[in-house]
């Protein structure tokens, strides 16, 4: 997985790699606490990684069934785990722009025809590092 450096606006969390808040782009994201949150007071803007881990579980035709609406976004499942919307910009690895974040090898691929296909892969968990 790829991470990628936002600046965030720390929100609350419930400590050392459980579960905390953050605001990236005007979007609330629940992630695993991996940037020392406890230390941070609500609304403090701060510098982080996100790193997204994809679950795999995914089938092939749900990957690429999920974005109908060609979005680009993150989709709260549960907890920390998310939809993760997206186009595919490349492959091998298979490279999907979500938005917020891109998810590399959530599938694998090195078919070339499926650069520019809407697809949506399941987050099993979003960290949050410092840089």
């Amino acid at each position: 997985m790829t991470a990628r450096e936002v600046t965030a606006t720390f929100i609350a969390s419930d400590g050392a790699y459980l579960e905390a808040i953050i605001e990236v782009d005007g979007q609330r994201l629940h992630v695993m606490d991996e940037f020392g949150g406890s230390q941070l007071a609500a609304g403090t803007p701060f510098q982080v990684e996100l790193w997204p881990m994809a679950s795999g579980d995914d089938d092939w035709d749900a990957i690429f069934s999920a974005n109908p609406a060609k979005e680009k976004a993150l989709r709260r499942i549960d907890g920390w785990r998310y939809l993760a919307l997206g186009v595919i910009v490349s492959v091998d690895p298979v490279v999907c722009d979500c938005g917020v974040l891109r998810v590399e090898d959530a599938f694998h691929t090195r078919d070339a025809r499926c650069v520019g296909a809407y697809v949506g892969v399941t987050l099993a968990r979003l960290d949050a590092c410092l840089p």
